[in-house]
């Protein structure tokens, strides 16, 4: 499985890949020291904004990604491209997108009091992070991501956006 590890100008990827089910690192405050340290250590592909930290990735012969855009379906569109990373959101797969912990799925009972009446009477399926205890369901938010990832599965099959710095 893919692992990444993102610049802190790529928070909202990180969180995105996170969803996918993919292991993101990612901290407002990673320095590019500890970013080529977790891609070096632990096998993760070096996702940045910066074309300084991109250079320095590469030249120790670590995967690493450069984005000039800021658009999260162009640098979807990437990533599918480059590592054919999955653009289908599986609740069982997905990470934690505030913290990368793994997520469970619950009962009912056990968010009863932790999330507002109203999202207990309209929605059966609820998921747990195991390490910063967040509550997740199939809210609004959900169509508005799968509208974003149509997009990007639309592009990558019709073959647009083809930059890439990598």
């Amino acid at each position: 499985m893919l692992k990444f590890v993102a610049d802190a100008m790529l928070g909202n990827l990180a969180r995105w890949l996170r969803i996918l089910g993919y292991d993101t690192v990612y901290s407002k405050n990673i320095s590019d020291k500890e970013i080529l340290e977790y891609a070096t250590k632990e096998g993760r592909i070096v996702l940045t904004r910066d074309y300084g930290l991109y250079r320095r990735a590469r030249k120790n012969n670590l995967k690493a990604v450069y984005f000039e855009t800021s658009e999260i379906d162009e640098m979807l569109t990437v990533l599918a491209r480059k590592y054919n990373i999955s653009l289908e959101i599986d609740p069982n797969k997905t990470r934690c997108p505030i913290c990368n912990g793994d997520l469970r799925k619950v009962q009912r009972k056990e968010v009863e009091g932790k999330v507002p009446d109203i999202v207990l009477k309209e929605h059966n399926d609820f998921w747990i992070c195991s390490k910063c205890g967040k509550i997740y369901w199939k809210g609004t938010h959900w169509i508005t991501m799968e509208k974003i990832l149509s997009k990007v599965r639309g592009k990558v099959s019709r073959g647009e956006n083809s930059y890439d710095f990598t």
